[in-house]
């Protein structure tokens, strides 16, 4: 019977990729060995920094950025070595305005409780959702058009659904759900009550296509509540529907207004004027030349979504006003 030596692979960091840092944040990328087949082989990993200056790492792979800078981290195990760049980015705050995506969906099942939590500890300047309207006339949080990806309900919408029966559901989708196993469809109500007791801001995307039909009048409830919690002059009002964000507009008295695009042809820029909407444009289609035009105009603009802090960081010269994000791009 043939023998030979075992070859072990290198150790193996969390990801291949580069791994972009905050200033001053710590992050675990504790590296492992494989034996092969998958099995991992329990073994004292040792760890180095290229620059300690830039990041130093402990004997248990927690990385802690100290300052702006490329650098490797290296791990040697059972003679074998591995490396992994890290980018430390500073991305201080004033600069832009930073908005939670749904909350901080990264972290927490989208548009419930705790993502909006998040979003608030963190200090985001606005914390964004999206309202529906439930079959009885209530007004709910909630981004798909079906129930599939959050609830595994194919072919179900909102609008089939009670509250009532809507806070029955078990949320079997989104980020976090371990962590946050117990969260419950939000009504808008909740969220407001919730936003006039922090210093983030509301955004609120008018996502049903009723609201400009059907569900018309329940545009003048949005704004009586939004009234009630004092976020007036606070919030933002958006939607990718234009007549949803024109309904709005005829009621409207303190709002910030919204507009919000990803077609890379759109520059009407006479529309915006008009209205004097907000800008929400996806960031692949942003065209930097038409968005110095919008700001040049004396409006608004807010791209998304950003979730690299390598991006964000450019971002902080382009001429925009805020950026939305599914996790924290800037320093904290």
């Amino acid at each position: 019977m043939a023998t030979g030596k075992h070859i072990y692979p290198h150790p193996k960091f969390p990801t291949k990729e580069t791994v972009g840092l905050n200033l001053h944040e710590t992050k675990n990328l504790k590296a492992t060995i494989y034996r092969g087949k998958g099995e991992i082989i329990e073994d004292t990993i040792i760890y180095k920094s290229d620059n300690p200056e830039i990041v130093s790492i402990d004997d248990q792979g927690n990385v802690t950025a100290h300052k702006e800078g490329y650098t490797e981290i290296t791990a040697y195990g059972r003679g074998k070595t591995a490396r992994l760049g890290l980018e430390v980015f500073s991305v201080p705050r004033g600069i832009k305005g930073f908005t939670a995506h749904r909350g901080v969906r990264k972290l927490a099942p989208e548009n419930t409780m705790a993502a909006f939590k998040l979003a608030g500890e963190y200090g985001f300047d606005y914390i964004e959702t999206d309202i529906q309207v439930t079959k009885d006339k209530k007004l709910v949080l909630f981004h798909d058009n079906t129930l599939k990806r959050m609830y595994g309900l194919a072919d179900k919408h909102i609008c089939d659904y009670t509250l009532d029966e809507l806070k029955q559901l078990k949320l079997t989708g989104g980020n976090g759900l371990k962590t946050y196993p117990d969260e419950k469809i939000v009504t808008f109500e909740e969220y407001l009550a919730y936003m006039s007791t922090i210093s983030s801001k509301p955004m609120i995307e008018l996502k049903d296509p009723t609201l400009s039909d059907e569900n018309k009048d329940q545009l003048a409830v949005i704004k009586n509540m939004i009234d009630h919690y004092g976020l007036a002059s606070k919030a933002r009002v958006t939607s990718a529907i234009l007549d949803n964000i024109e309904a709005y507009e005829a009621i409207n008295e303190e709002s910030t207004l919204a507009y919000i695009v990803e077609d890379p042809a759109f520059d009407d820029l006479e529309l915006l004027q008009k209205h004097h909407f907000l800008f929400s444009i996806k960031y692949e289609a942003a065209n930097k030349d038409f968005l110095q035009k919008v700001i040049d105009s004396g409006l608004e603009v807010d791209i998304w979504i950003i979730n690299d802090k390598k991006t964000a960081k450019a971002l902080l010269k382009w001429p925009i006003t805020s950026m939305t994000s599914d996790l924290v791009v800037f320093d904290h």
